[in-house]
């Protein structure tokens, strides 16, 4: 008997079950994506730290309606800023440091060709998409940061933040930074406090997962993950994703960073919130990738030490010897600051991951010197090379011949660490540069140490606005970036600019949402006034 049916009947029969049972499924999970979360957010803002917060503060002073998606609980909220010292490359609060433009635009590239140097000189809106959307500091982003940095200082000194000027602990003559009294988690508290008062929703233990995108592909939301509710989604027209790097997240670093990733930690407890989902969910909506991917800002600190950012920051006075007793860089090949991101990448690349400063007791003879040890662990100490060998765990036969051979090379000089002295080794394959100067072999100190990881940086493309740039070279509608997603960063940190570069883009992304939402004026009171 022949079915009542053909195939092509039920292919017809099937199809429209199927496209029902679709419609019904959209609209329960839109019935109850809304029964979720009051949907009438203007804005949501990815990220607790000053980026976050500038964000979040800055477009609820201009009228909007903002929820704050907050990774970390109440008491560990801000991510990295909460622990940083937050200096900043300032010169005085109306003016930036002379060196900030051209440091941004020297390092700011890799491989770049002479063509799109020639674009870069016309107007940016004649620019050709490929050179706006190109992993590069244009004038603009740079141009933007400076111009608006001292309007920056201005609005925190209205939240109630107040700066200090101090000399960093660069032992050598070096520019005064600028920072908040009370360090990074004066700024976090104070704008907290501020977005609070403005109507701000703070969702703490609350994860931005990934963005959701209407049928033209648009941004019109985030779906999240909380402790309290599990899955969930909000719908909202603009997303500021300031959500920090990916330091926390060893599949990412392994991805990018490479061999010896694992070696190396987050510098403080704020980075390890920082999993780098924000930095994936713009590059999976067709973000333009910006900044060095991998490259990290690293420090060398004491691993014994639980203190963030132990800081071992004296690597040029003393040798440096892997787990086998050798020598393997340079320690004088340049102050301190110009130094130590390579110091700590080094010794990640070690075996193990580890390092040991030998020096004896006439470094801590150097003025200021105790200011640039961050850690609360003592020194090593022994009265023999045989001894040290044995305390830190390196073959004996191996050191003995390394300080000897490294003593030996030695030559009389002006030793002098306000200054690079050219007091260098003579003979050695592997020199000493600067401030070599013989080791007490019976008057030895030892300080393990270890690369840590203060933020990554890849991240994405931004205009001077905050919008995320999508690989043609166009602001994608709705998406902006500031903090650690914002790729600035290639060959070498510019020091004192991370916090600066998290507040000023923050700003100007809300600044930029309150203009396209229409609300150029402020339609709630600010509580700065």
């Amino acid at each position: 008997m022949q079915p009542w049916f053909s195939v092509s009947t039920l292919a017809v029969v099937a199809g429209n079950c199927i496209q029902r049972r679709m419609r019904r499924d959209k609209a329960a999970v839109t019935a109850s994506i809304r029964s979720e979360v009051e949907m009438a957010w203007d804005v949501v803002v990815i990220g607790c730290g000053v980026a976050g917060l500038s964000a979040a503060v800055t477009a609820a002073e201009g009228g909007a309606k903002v929820a704050l998606l907050e990774r970390a609980p109440y008491d560990e909220r801000g991510g990295n800023s909460r622990y940083t010292e937050a200096w900043m490359r300032m010169k005085t609060e109306d003016e930036v440091a002379d060196d900030l433009i051209d440091l941004f635009l020297e390092r700011g590239h890799g491989a770049i060709g002479p063509e799109f140097l020639k674009e870069v000189s016309n107007d940016y809106e004649n620019w050709p998409q490929n050179v706006r959307a190109y992993p590069f500091n244009d004038p603009e982003i740079v141009g933007s940061l400076a111009e608006n940095a001292p309007g920056t200082m201005a609005w925190l000194k209205e939240h109630g933040v107040k700066f200090t000027f101090h000399s960093p602990m660069l032992l050598q003559k070096g520019p005064e930074r600028m920072g908040p009294s009370g360090g990074g988690l004066a700024i976090v508290e104070a704008l907290a406090t501020s977005a609070e008062k403005l109507g701000v929703e703070i969702m703490y233990q609350t994860t931005g997962r990934s963005l959701l995108l209407d049928d033209a592909g648009n941004i019109r939301g985030v779906r999240c993950w909380s402790k309290e509710k599990g899955n969930f989604a909000i719908e909202t027209p603009n997303v500021v994703i300031a959500s920090g790097g990916y330091q926390g997240n060893l599949e990412m670093m392994t991805r990018y960073v490479g061999h010896n990733a694992h070696l190396t930690r987050p510098v403080s407890p704020g980075g390890v919130f920082n999993k780098g989902e924000g930095i994936e969910m713009m590059l999976a909506v067709g973000a333009a990738p910006a900044g060095q991917y991998d490259m990290f800002h690293g420090e060398p600190v004491d691993p014994r030490s639980p203190k963030h950012e132990a800081l071992i920051a004296v690597v040029n006075y003393g040798i440096l010897v892997n787990v086998h007793g050798k020598r393997f860089m340079d320690e004088g090949s340049n102050r301190y600051e110009l130094i130590y991101d390579d110091v700590s990448w080094t010794i990640m690349r070690q075996k193990l991951g580890i390092a040991h400063l030998l020096f004896d007791s006439r470094m801590f003879d150097i003025p200021n010197i105790r200011t640039r040890i961050k850690t609360d662990q003592e020194p090593i100490r022994a009265s023999s090379i045989a001894e040290m060998a044995s305390k830190i765990g390196v073959p004996e036969r191996v050191l003995i011949e390394t300080v000897r051979n490294y003593n030996a090379a030695t030559v009389e000089g002006d030793y002098d660490t306000t200054r690079l002295d050219d007091l260098h080794t003579q003979g050695l394959a592997l020199p000493k540069s600067n401030w070599a100067r013989p080791i007490d072999e019976s008057d030895l100190y030892a300080y393990p140490i270890m690369c840590a990881n203060t933020f990554t940086c890849g991240g994405v493309k931004i205009t001077k606005d905050a919008q995320v740039v999508n690989r043609d070279g166009e602001p994608i509608p709705g998406l902006y970036a500031s903090g650690e997603t914002v790729g600035l960063y290639y060959n070498l940190y510019v020091g004192a600019t991370s916090v600066l570069r998290g507040l000023v883009f923050g700003r100007q992304a809300g600044r930029k949402i309150c203009e396209t939402l229409g609300a150029k004026g402020k339609t709630t009171p600010s509580i700065a006034a």
